[in-house]
């Protein structure tokens, strides 16, 4: 066998193969005598038929098509090892020419998507760069240790309903439905209990409506949205809204105390509360530190790299990425059938989000490979153990075994990728 290939943009190989007419008939032969024995004439056993009606009752177009199928394979497979190239995609073949009766044998044509070349930058620089220059010492104010207080204690508060008109800090039960034009308005209608009035829980103005109204009072207002609004067709839009108050209640906090500190959990007073609350505080600030740190560094050797991104992984990962928004939203009943048609605009969202995705997994799987990082089975067996450990219902979820070890493996993987380069000194 000859063969040729080109390299085009996007990973993407062009390879022309030529196999002499004996190749050919290597891959071609086999096939035919299979096809032949398996012929059934009436009057003759399986395979004894004579061999020029056994050829006529045979689909030639088949068998052409399954030996050049077997051809492209092998062949493919040896162009493939010879190049060290790894296959993301299946191959696209086109017979350029055949013809293995008059000696011309096969030439064809593969399009392969492989596995994109990486050419890190000096990533080891770059991360003891980073982490040099994003060290921060991790501080725990009074006003934190208060706030978190005041949050276990409004937790743990007691509600009592009452028959008076609500003031900020009452607790509240509504429901309520927002219009445009008289036209029930998507996404602005739902139920809201146990919120504390005048927390600012939504826009701005709606709260401030409800000032003043008893339980089973109904109240109608209007409220522009801010021009700042999350979703931009809702931006400066007049709503008006139809409100239910179901109920109003006052909220009694618990005094801070030794005796309230130890129904918390193994604490033996305020001052254990606020020690753990100050430790749990730090540790959160110091993993969100370090969560911005190591992305950081990725950002910086991506930007530092050059790295092809295959159109295919882009794809499949942005597909993954809009199959899960989709999800959520119809969970969140914000995805309406009719919004379907807005995918496009979905997936734009997404692309940018999906590319970096790829990066980043092909700048992990470079170091992995540069460093001898492989994670051992063991190691991505005692992830998945954890991973089932702390939610045991996923046992009787029929998880798919590989996709769970497909994922540990991930989590590891990265895990001794940053734990290596945070090693750097």
């Amino acid at each position: 066998m000859k063969y040729s290939f080109k390299k085009l943009p996007n990973s993407i190989v062009e390879a022309e193969a030529v196999l002499d007419h004996q190749e050919f008939l290597n891959y071609y032969q086999p096939v035919y005598d299979a096809a032949l024995s398996a012929v059934h004439l009436k009057g003759f056993r399986p395979g004894t038929a004579p061999k020029d009606l056994a050829d006529k009752a045979i689909d030639k177009e088949k068998i052409f098509h399954e030996a050049v199928a077997k051809a492209a394979q092998l062949s493919l497979k040896e162009i493939t090892e010879d190049n060290n190239w790894q296959l993301i995609d299946q191959p696209k073949i086109e017979v350029l020419e055949n013809d293995p009766l008059t000696g011309k044998g096969l030439k064809f044509k593969a399009t392969l998507a492989v596995f994109p070349e990486v050419k890190l930058g000096d990533y080891k620089k770059i991360a003891k760069k980073v982490i040099k220059e994003n060290t921060t010492e991790i501080s725990i104010s009074e006003k934190e240790i208060e706030d978190s207080i005041k949050w276990i204690l409004n937790s743990r508060s007691k509600l009592t309903r009452v028959n008076k008109s609500a003031e900020k800090g009452d607790v509240l039960d509504i429901d309520f439905a927002g219009f445009a034009d008289g036209k029930a308005l998507d996404g602005t209608s739902g139920k809201a209990d146990n919120f504390v009035l005048g927390e600012g829980k939504f826009i701005p103005g709606f709260e401030e409506n409800l000032l003043n109204h008893k339980e089973g009072e109904s109240v109608e207002f209007s409220v522009t949205f801010p021009g700042d609004y999350w979703k931009e067709d809702m931006r400066n839009k007049k709503v008006d809204f139809k409100a239910k108050i179901h109920g109003v209640f006052n909220r009694e906090l618990p005094e801070l105390t030794d005796e309230f500190a130890k129904t918390l959990g193994k604490f033996e007073s305020t001052s254990d509360l606020r020690k753990n609350v100050r430790e749990g505080m730090a540790k959160e600030k110091a993993d969100k530190e370090k969560e911005r740190t190591r992305l950081k560094i990725i950002e910086e050797i991506i930007k530092d790299s050059k790295i092809e991104l295959p159109e295919i992984m882009v794809n499949r990962t942005l597909d993954g990425m809009v199959s899960e928004y989709k999800a959520y939203s119809n969970m969140a009943k914000t995805l309406k059938p009719e919004k379907e048609l807005e995918e496009d605009k979905v997936r734009k969202t997404f692309e940018e989000r999906a590319k970096n995705s790829v990066a980043s997994n092909l700048v992990f799987y470079q170091i992995v490979k540069d460093e001898n990082l492989e994670p051992k089975p063991e190691e991505v067996e005692a992830e998945v153990s954890q991973f089932l450990k702390a939610d045991a219902s996923l046992k009787s979820k029929n998880i798919d075994p590989q996709r769970l070890y497909d994922y540990s493996y991930g989590i590891v993987q990265n895990r001794k990728v940053f734990e290596y380069l945070e090693s750097l000194k």
